[in-house]
């Protein structure tokens, strides 16, 4: 009708004349120290992060960079142990991170002496590269 047209002419010119506003985002990332608590799958595991001297938190964390087998498919045990494995060898392993996911999970690079977890398991093939 002539009403609607008249209406979608004015938003037409009103969204014409608008000033574009940018917003900076600022993203904090961090780098923490944590301890392997448990193994859920190749790409998920609970560990304690060192937060602060003296100060703790026991956090899911879902490993960046790679994509393992879910508990139903095929190699999920293989991906879970080799896991396991290499998150308790030599203690403390760092973790490098800016957001968590939709679960609540950190996600971040985990890493030990400069090699990281994600890359190690695609090399072995107990994952894909996400």
């Amino acid at each position: 009708t002539a009403d609607r047209a008249h209406w979608r002419g004015r938003a037409a010119r009103h969204h014409a004349d608008e000033t574009v506003t940018r917003f900076v985002v600022v993203l904090f990332c961090w780098t923490v120290l944590g301890v392997h608590v448990r193994t859920i799958d190749g790409d998920t595991a609970v560990l304690d992060l060192s937060i602060w001297q003296g100060l703790t938190a026991r956090e899911t964390i879902r490993v960046l960079g790679v994509d393992t087998p879910e508990r139903k498919d095929p190699g999920w045990l293989a991906a879970r142990e080799f896991t396991d494995t290499w998150l308790r060898q030599g203690g403390m392993v760092n973790i490098q991170t800016c957001r968590r996911d939709s679960f609540g999970r950190i996600l971040g690079y985990v890493s030990r002496e400069g090699i990281r977890l994600d890359k190690v398991l695609i090399e072995k093939g107990l994952g894909v590269e996400r």
